[in-house]
């Protein structure tokens, strides 16, 4: 009995030196494994790249090296072709930040090209004070990315919109300021809590200019983009204060060990190629010659998109209704996009996928067959046809405007603000 319990204990020994020293080697292997993923990945750190910022790359590619180099510095409205990498390096040093209400906002970043300011609005070509003087006359302008613009601050509607302004005179002994308030990926919720908040801090322009309809239909749930990742953070937050105040105070952090799991380079590599298996392919663009490329998509129901329209006529008359209080002159601009009464032979950036924008293109029309029923007031205005008869280029990727389309609508809406009488409300 004794000899037997003698050789368990020494069988015991024997496993666990042999079990402690593969282990010890597995750690020193993975350690060494990563050790060397790591020094690959920061030779080739695109490997790790998600699906959007394979896009975004793609994107960039598109708009600084398919463009021929005459045609950038006119379609930019730059001065020397060379500007183009410039204006796209600045371009990607800027990045997003949180705020309350709206959920996010640009940066400030006053470079030479992108120009946003501490107030959240992007600079004109000749740009106001800030706050508004109540000598001048002052326009807010919202919307989505098509509004802020994919060039220099200057290329965009409402810099455009400010210059035309103030050379026909529209508004007698007073000089025309526009402050650029639209922001990538903002819909008519999102711009509505920002001109209440802009209100509610004492910022009183005598008009406010709304351009929507791209963003509308893509954001077809009400939801702004990017919901779900404040969400998530909110619950954990609340969920590990729970979790501590049931545990007074004495929680494990599992998750800390779950987060160094998925931190560790290996992994990220094989999730990173299991992404890029089950992802579709990245947006291909081609160019006016070439075969027509159909995506196999499917937009929202009819009566999802009929949620959209009513959502943003909901969103206008609470707009207008405030407008009115304060004295302000509304203006609501339904805007041209690339899937509707655009000859897209001459649309160089065509995608051959449209993801959210789908919608667009089977909601633009239900739109227009809205509108035909139930006319809105002189303030909204249609600008959705005004590329129908242009032949040419008129965007500087998929859905961007070039600079001279961004002028050809700031010119339109001047035109149709002064023909509908707007400035005498």
């Amino acid at each position: 009995m004794h000899k037997d319990f003698i050789r368990i204990i020494r069988n015991v020994r024997l496993y666990y030196g042999i079990g402690a020293i593969t282990l010890v080697s597995c750690l020193l292997m993975l350690y060494a494994v990563n050790e060397g993923i790591t020094l690959f990945l920061r030779n080739h750190p695109a490997l790790l790249m998600s699906e959007a910022d394979r896009i975004n790359e793609n994107t960039r590619a598109i708009r600084e090296k398919m463009i021929p180099p005459e045609k950038a510095v006119e379609w930019y409205d730059l001065e020397r072709p060379e500007q183009v990498t410039e204006m796209w390096d600045e371009f990607y040093r800027a990045t997003q930040m949180f705020e309350s209400y709206t959920h996010f906002r640009p940066k400030p970043l006053m470079g030479n090209y992108y120009k946003v300011t501490e107030a959240g609005y992007r600079m004109t070509r000749n740009p106001g004070p800030w706050p508004p003087s109540a000598d001048n006359f002052t326009v807010f302008f919202f919307g989505g990315s098509t509004a802020f613009g994919v060039g220099p601050a200057w290329a965009t509607v409402a810099s455009y919109l400010q210059e035309v302004m103030n050379k026909t005179g529209g508004v007698t002994g007073r000089k025309v300021y526009v402050y650029n308030f639209g922001r990538s990926g903002y819909m008519s919720t999102q711009e509505l809590i920002l001109f209440q908040n802009l209100l509610r801090d004492g910022h009183l322009p005598r008009m406010v200019v709304f351009l929507n309809g791209l963003n509308e239909f893509c954001w077809y749930d009400g939801q702004p983009s990017s919901w779900q990742m404040l969400a998530r953070y909110f619950d954990q937050v609340n969920e590990d204060y729970r979790a501590q105040m049931a545990g007074y105070g004495i929680v494990t952090r599992w998750d800390h060990l779950r987060d160094f799991f998925w931190s560790l380079p290996l992994v990220r590599v094989l999730n990173a190629f299991s992404q890029r298996a089950t992802s579709p392919a990245i947006p291909q663009y081609q160019k006016a010659t070439e075969v027509k490329i159909e995506a196999n998509e499917t937009p929202q129901t009819d009566e999802v998109l009929n949620r959209v329209i009513d959502r943003y006529f909901h969103n206008l008359r609470q707009a207008e209704t405030i407008s009115r209080a304060y004295g302000i002159i509304p203006v609501f601009v339904w805007q041209p996009i690339p899937t509707y009464h655009y000859d897209t032979r001459y649309h160089l950036f065509k995608p051959d996928r449209l993801d959210c924008h789908i919608n667009s293109k089977v909601g633009y029309p239900m739109m227009a067959a809205y509108l035909a029923k139930m006319p809105f007031n002189p303030s909204f205005i249609w600008a959705a046809d005004i590329q129908q008869e242009l032949k040419e280029p008129l965007y500087i990727d998929a859905f961007h405007y070039t600079a001279p389309m961004s002028r050809r609508l700031a010119q339109f809406l001047n035109d149709e603000i002064g023909r509908r009488q707007l400035l005498r409300l």
